[in-house]
C-alpha cells in the first residue's frame, strides 16, 4: 500500500511546501516513467516542485492493493512473556532487550517481510503467524535490541509476497 501512496505523498508535500512569494522559475516538470506491469515496488519518482507551483504533465496512478483484503497494520504490541496485548500507539522497548512484537490486523501473514526503519541495530528473527483472541490475523517476531541502539520511534516495515506494502509508522520506541 505504500507503494502506491508515495507518489501521491510526495506530489501533496511539494503542493503543501508553500510560503511567501518567490521570484524564482518553477521547475519544469519532467514526465514520470511509466507504472510497472509487474505489480513489483520500484523506485520513488520524485517531483520538484517551487513554493506556488502546481502539477501539471505528471499522471499521479495509485493502483488498488494486488489482496483483498489489503494488508494493513492496526495495532502493535511487545511482550517478554507467553501472552501479550497490542494497541495503536505502538510499544516501547529498552536498549539491549530482547521482546516478542505482536502485529495485528486484515492481511497479516507468516510470509511477510519484517524491517524495522533506521540503523541496522534491531535484529528480526523467527517471524510467526498469530491470531487475536477476537480472531484478528497477525504476526510475531523475537526483536533483538542492540545495547547501544539508537534511542527513538522506529517504523515496522511489512513487504507481502505480492510486493504490497504496510507499515506501522514510528510503532516501535527504543528508550536507553
Amino acid at each position: 500500500m505504500l507503494r502506491r501512496l508515495l507518489p501521491l505523498a510526495l506530489l501533496a508535500a511539494g503542493l503543501g511546501c508553500g510560503g511567501g512569494a518567490s521570484n524564482s522559475t518553477p521547475a519544469a516538470p519532467v514526465a514520470p516513467p511509466p507504472p510497472p506491469s509487474s505489480g513489483a515496488v520500484t523506485q520513488p519518482f520524485t517531483v520538484v516542485l517551487a513554493p506556488g507551483a502546481t502539477a501539471s504533465a505528471i499522471d499521479v496512478v495509485v493502483p488498488p492493493p494486488a489482496a483483498s483484503p489489503p494488508e494493513n497494520a492496526v495495532v502493535l504490541g511487545t511482550t517478554t512473556t507467553s501472552q501479550g496485548s497490542a494497541s495503536n500507539t505502538g510499544s516501547t522497548v529498552s536498549q539491549g532487550q530482547t521482546v516478542t512484537v505482536l502485529l495485528f490486523g486484515d492481511g497479516l501473514a507468516p510470509s511477510m517481510q519484517v524491517t524495522i526503519s533506521g540503523p541496522a541495530d534491531i535484529v528480526v528473527s523467527d517471524i510467526r503467524g498469530i491470531k487475536s483472541t477476537t480472531g484478528t490475523p497477525g504476526i510475531a517476531f523475537t526483536a533483538a535490541v542492540a545495547s547501544g541502539a539508537a534511542p527513538g520511534a522506529r517504523t515496522v516495515i511489512l513487504r507481502a509476497t505480492n510486493d504490497d506494502i504496510t507499515t506501522f509508522t514510528g510503532g516501535l520506541e527504543v528508550l536507553p
